[in-house]
């Protein structure tokens, strides 16, 4: 099976727990001053050489802005390049079983209301993915199936795919700071039934899935990372009860897993740009284990027309 439709799948299933945890972030936003920047130096703690944190966002429109180059300008200076997930360990079997409903009292066609599911088959029809799965489409979890929907829209481009796939084309060693099971796990912490109430609410929009990235795009560019995604809250529906499990322990599973690498590697650390503000977010994470972290400005380029 070609692993970049595998990847660019699993990008998608991300950018659904990505947006629930960066909307999170935003409401629980507590420092004083707003933090700018998505591309962060690492030094101290007796660093010989620095290492670099870079905050991508999975749904990126080239149709507005080129995707940053100052990501891809530092992989000749870099060791190594780690993601959240390692791309080129993917496994197909583990991400399909993790999106599926166990129990079939919870089947979709089970809980949604006649206008979700009028509403799901309509956008389906966009998707080849999901015209192909037929009626397992209702047995998929909620949060996941957004994604997979999300998946259609023609404009959307992953950063972090893109950095990957320049990374392995310059030869460059890649790896992930979580697992698959990692992260499917936070899913896993909303019931199924609340699931499908959120998906029944992100059904109520009434933006195109183009929009929804062109928005998340508009703000990303902006680099404002203590409420990277409060201003396009209304496209995604947001259950707190999880928070803790998909946001706040996972930042801390990945501090630790950073402080570790930068023992001996100086590598490019690529994550999710929510992942990055708030007094509980890594950079902030990383400062109390005595790293010092300097903000690098870039700017976003339009798109040629």
């Amino acid at each position: 099976m070609d692993k970049i439709p595998i990847m660019r799948n699993y990008s998608y299933l991300k950018a659904t727990i990505l947006c629930l945890a960066l909307l999170v972030t935003g409401i629980k936003a507590t420092r004083a001053q707003q933090q700018t920047g998505l591309l962060w130096e690492i030094t101290g703690n007796d660093l010989k050489q620095p290492a670099w944190l870079f905050g991508t966002v999975h749904m990126f429109d080239t149709t507005m802005y080129q995707l940053p180059q100052a990501p891809f300008e530092l992989l000749p200076k870099v060791d190594k390049v780690y993601f959240e997930m390692d791309f080129s360990k993917l496994n197909p079997a583990e991400m399909m079983a993790a999106m599926m409903i166990t129990d079939t009292t919870q089947y979709l066609n089970k809980l949604l209301d006649t206008p979700s599911l009028n509403r799901l088959k309509a956008l389906g029809t966009s998707s080849p993915m999901i015209k192909m799965m037929g009626d397992k489409i209702y047995a998929i979890k909620p949060l996941l199936l957004i994604s997979m929907l999300t998946s259609s829209a023609t404009q959307a481009t992953m950063v972090d795919l893109e950095i990957f796939k320049v990374a392995m084309a310059q030869q460059k060693p890649v790896g992930g700071l979580e697992t698959t099971k990692d992260q499917m796990a936070a899913i896993d912490q909303v019931p199924i039934t609340r699931q499908a109430e959120m998906m029944k609410k992100y059904f109520n929009h009434s933006k195109s899935l183009n929009q929804q990235v062109s928005e998340l795009t508009a703000v990303y560019a902006k680099q404002h990372i203590n409420d990277l995604m409060t201003q396009v809250n209304d496209n995604m529906p947001v259950d707190a009860s999880f928070d803790e499990a998909i946001r706040l322990k996972r930042n801390e599973t990945m501090t630790n897993k950073i402080d570790s690498i930068l023992r001996t590697e100086h590598p490019l650390i690529a994550v999710g740009g929510g992942h990055l503000g708030n007094s509980d977010g890594l950079i902030a994470l990383l400062e109390k284990k005595g790293y010092q972290l300097k903000s690098i400005p870039f700017t976003f380029q339009k798109a040629h027309k």
